[in-house]
């Protein structure tokens, strides 16, 4: 088994809650993926296209303008950033989960026993302007909402889930790259509220506690981070979709079996018990089993 991160770049990690790794993924990795979400695409172009809510199926357009339009038209106005699951649910998704580089950092960060969590996105970051901006929060306190009361401290502050943001397109301030603040892991769980659109975001003035960093990334890059970190995303001014992707690991046996009840995951690496990782076949079985493949 390949270690791909440095001791620095380990340490980095624990110091600062994240970590960009550069060229780390070869961007043919994304094609097959592309064919998937272009049929989740289509088939949504086709049902408001049957029901009358759209004039077109826009196939014309390609795979960065196409769903801009269809749902600009189909909601008589602009949108704030989408995400996908079980809309692309696939082997491909499986194939990109169990790339052996990302393993590899996932297995330096937090040990060889690694369990993919079911709840991967593909994001498509609309060009709405101020619209698609979203808040600075912590992947735990969505995690936290859905716990049992009596284990939400437990699973929120103590399970580890590890993010791994994955860029299909270059990203930088115009097209709305992820923003980080250094270190703000540290202040473990912080309290939140529902903003007007339904979406936690913090009662503290988290920016006082470091200097903002924007994380502009090209394809081929992956941004890892861990569910205290505060993130948030910028607006998108570009004239095209910003999508990415974004897999989540745990390692196995963590207290999350709430979790995994709501999102099957699967065993992607075992040191300890090679004979569990589980493929792509247990996998759909499990989500089928749970509605949502």
């Amino acid at each position: 088994m390949s270690n791909l991160l440095t001791i620095e770049q380990r340490q980095a990690f624990e110091e600062q809650g994240y970590l960009l790794v550069q060229g780390i993924l070869d961007e043919q990795v994304f094609d097959s993926l592309r064919h998937v979400i272009a049929s989740a695409i289509n088939d949504r172009a086709e049902l408001l296209y049957n029901e009358g809510k759209i004039s077109s199926l826009y196939e014309d357009l390609s795979f960065y303008h196409r769903l801009t339009q269809i749902l600009r038209e189909s909601q008589k106005g602009p949108l704030l950033g989408w995400n996908w699951n079980k809309e692309v649910f696939s082997r491909e998704i499986y194939e990109l989960a169990i790339q052996p580089v990302i393993l590899d950092i996932v297995a330096s960060l937090i040990g060889p026993e690694i369990t993919v969590n079911g709840d991967y996105w593909v994001r498509f970051k609309m060009p709405t302007g101020g619209q698609s901006v979203f808040p600075w929060h912590q992947d735990s306190i969505y995690y936290n909402g859905n716990a049992d009361p009596n284990q939400q401290v437990t699973l929120s502050e103590q399970s580890q889930i590890l993010t791994i943001w994955i860029p299909m397109v270059d990203v930088d301030e115009q097209n709305g790259c992820l923003q980080v603040i250094p270190g703000s892991h540290k202040q473990g769980l912080r309290p939140s509220h529902h903003d007007e659109n339904g979406r936690m975001v913090p009662v503290e003035d988290v920016e006082s506690w470091g200097k903002v960093e924007n994380v502009s990334m090209s394809v081929g890059d992956i941004f890892v981070f861990g569910n205290l970190t505060f993130h948030r995303s910028l607006e998108n001014n570009s004239e095209d979709i910003r999508w990415s992707i974004d897999l989540r690991y745990s390692p196995t046996d963590s207290p999350l079996e709430w979790f995994h009840e709501k999102w099957p995951g699967f065993i992607a690496r075992s040191q300890r018990r090679p004979e569990t990782i589980e493929s792509w076949e247990i996998w759909r079985k499990k989500r089928t089993l749970s509605n949502l493949a």
